[in-house]
């Protein structure tokens, strides 16, 4: 009897980056069979063979970005000791993975928005996935009197729309053409630079802080 043939880890790699490509360039809409195998230098039929379906490997594509991270943040949370130190790194984290992947994350909405099932898919299971990090580090550091009592919820809300919400907002306004381009030239540094990103993080978390943080510098 022959061996059977195993998958070709390198291949499947290939495509995948091609996808990830395509998908930063013009969307996930966008994003064919034909064009990722062409891009690939693969034919249809490895294609199938690794993915079996263009839906099979929209959804391995976005995981193929997000899982990594996703593992990455959970590690700091698990590990992060202190509460407040370990939600100001998760934060981090999560936001430096959002600048360098904002044109992705970006056509991943839109696609979401038109009609891309597995893109709609992906963000229905979002309550499942970084948000419930976050939230139980805020419960944390609340219980430990480092941030003040409130809904988690509503401080989640608060850090991510000083954190990661103006990136891609001014991503798309850019984008777009719907905002004046030297107001949107002048707003990006702050948008993406970590540095000021990371100093408005602070700004947040000292806003936030319990009785025990009131006279923290």
């Amino acid at each position: 009897m022959p061996t059977p043939r195993k998958p070709d880890a390198g291949t499947r790699e290939r495509l995948l980056q091609a996808g990830l490509c395509l998908a930063r360039d013009q969307g996930l809409k966008a994003t064919t069979v034909r064009a990722v195998a062409e891009r690939a230098g693969a034919n249809l039929g490895t294609f199938v063979y690794h993915f079996r379906t263009r839906e099979a490997f929209i959804e391995a594509l976005i995981e193929r970005l997000y899982g990594p991270m996703f593992q990455q943040l959970q590690l700091t949370a698990d590990h992060g000791g202190d509460p407040l130190h370990a939600l100001r790194s998760v934060l981090l984290q999560l936001v430096r993975w959002v600048v360098d992947n904002r044109a992705f994350i970006a056509h991943l909405v839109l696609d979401a928005s038109a009609g891309e099932a597995a893109a709609q898919r992906f963000l229905r299971t979002l309550d499942q996935r970084h948000p419930v990090l976050l939230l139980a580090l805020i419960r944390r550091a609340q219980a430990g009197g480092q941030l003040s009592a409130a809904d988690p919820l509503h401080q989640m809300l608060f850090l991510m729309s000083t954190t990661a919400a103006p990136v891609m907002l001014f991503h798309l306004l850019g984008r777009r053409g719907v905002a004046p381009p030297a107001l949107v030239e002048a707003l990006s540094v702050f948008t993406t630079d970590i540095a000021q990103i990371e100093c408005r993080l602070d700004w947040a978390l000292r806003g936030l802080s319990g009785p025990s943080e009131k006279g923290r510098p």
